[in-house]
């Protein structure tokens, strides 16, 4: 109990550390996640845009065109007749979309002129906007087509608005059905808890460490009459524990995040999280043994944890990545972690547990275990050489 008290206090210390990264984790995290997130179920969807439509030319055929736009669109009224208000009022948003119908179009229309037959005003900055004013342009044009076949101008304007009025019905047919070309919002949250884990253990868990490792503590704690062997097992444990509880709220965290996504393959982002958790104890006990200054122990934290997160894939994309630069990133554990991310999000979700993914686990556990053994031998090195 006197450890993990020790433990504790070690930890108070720390605090405002672990609220920093968790915030910045939280806030920027969520961002990047959202901001990246690709489904199946929104890669095509229509839209409807708002259109303020001024109709100063009032005949059969401007009619016909604004009964098309009410039947496809939210049309509203503009309030004014001035151009110029209205552009202001498309850039600030009041409606998406302005369009002028002017005196004489239905006599170009008839006499087959379609250029320059409606003055649109519209930002021009969404793929829908773009959309209309193709849609309009294809009205027009049809209504001529119709007209130059022989039809009369009421039949010219029903068929265009029936065959309009279909296309606008046509639904599209996802065929690309994996997940390669998919992001989920887990993937992009765990992909950047890989930096934020990492910091939170390397320097709460190495600053514990160098906590334990105090001589006066050490007197403290050897008073309650703990042996030695006890004595250290109860600080491996403790700092265990410590590790285990960060990781498990930052995986609560995101559960939170995301609870609008379906989360069925967690489970999996979990178990690679948690491989990561024992790379970062590994580190964390690495790191102590170099340095027992907090100062020292968070400049080569944030040294080795910002370059691994730069070199792979963590901060930047690996497909924008240079092959020398991924082939160098094979030997650090956060490739390893940020690999096997993908390969769940790739994955269907009952085809993830295998060799494959056990591959990536024992690499980062592997890992884990060759930064604790370096630590081991330096600080061995340490007290044989008394340094």
């Amino acid at each position: 109990m006197s450890v993990f008290n020790a433990i504790l206090k070690s930890l108070k210390s720390n605090i405002m550390t672990i609220i920093v990264y968790f915030s910045i984790f939280a806030v920027f995290g969520n961002m990047q996640a959202r901001a990246t997130v690709t489904t199946q179920e929104d890669v095509f969807e229509e839209v409807t845009v708002k259109v303020a439509v001024t109709d100063k030319d009032n005949s059969k055929l401007s009619r016909a065109l604004v009964s098309y736009l009410e039947s496809t669109q939210e049309v509203v009224d503009p309030k004014t007749d001035d151009p110029q208000t209205m552009n202001d009022n498309v850039r600030f948003l009041i409606y998406e979309y302005a369009l002028i119908i002017p005196e004489g179009f239905e006599e170009n229309i008839l006499s087959g002129n379609t250029e320059g037959a409606l003055t649109y005003i519209a930002p021009g900055t969404t793929a829908s906007q773009f959309l209309l004013t193709q849609k309009l342009d294809d009205y027009l044009q049809d209504v001529v087509i119709y007209l130059n076949s022989g039809y009369s101008e009421d039949e010219a304007i029903r068929l265009t608005y029936d065959q309009m009025l279909e296309l606008s019905g046509t639904k599209a047919s996802v065929l690309d059905t994996s997940d390669d070309n998919h992001r989920s919002f887990y993937t992009s949250m765990f992909t950047f808890n890989g930096y934020t884990l990492m910091m939170l253990l390397c320097i709460c868990c190495a600053s514990t460490l160098t906590f334990m490792k105090n001589k006066d503590v050490k007197k403290r704690i050897s008073v309650s009459g703990m042996h030695f062997m006890t004595r250290n097992a109860a600080t491996i444990g403790g700092v265990t524990f410590v590790g285990f509880a960060i990781t498990s709220f930052v995986i609560l965290v995101i559960r939170l995040m995301g609870l609008e996504y379906a989360n069925e393959k967690l489970l999996y982002y979990a178990l690679d999280t948690y491989a990561l958790m024992l790379v970062g104890l590994g580190m964390a006990y690495f790191i102590c043994s170099i340095s027992s200054s907090e100062n020292l122990i968070n400049m080569i934290s944030n040294m080795l944890v910002l370059s691994m997160s730069f070199l792979c894939g963590v901060f930047i994309n690996k497909e924008l990545l240079s092959d020398g630069i991924v082939k160098a990133a094979h030997f650090m554990p956060l490739y390893w972690y940020t690999r096997a991310l993908d390969f769940i999000n790739d994955t269907p979700v009952d085809s993830i547990m295998g060799r494959r993914f056990g591959t990536y686990l024992l690499i980062e556990v592997l890992f884990g275990l060759a930064f604790l053994a370096a630590g081991m031998i330096i600080t061995r090195k340490k007290e044989q050489y008394a340094l």
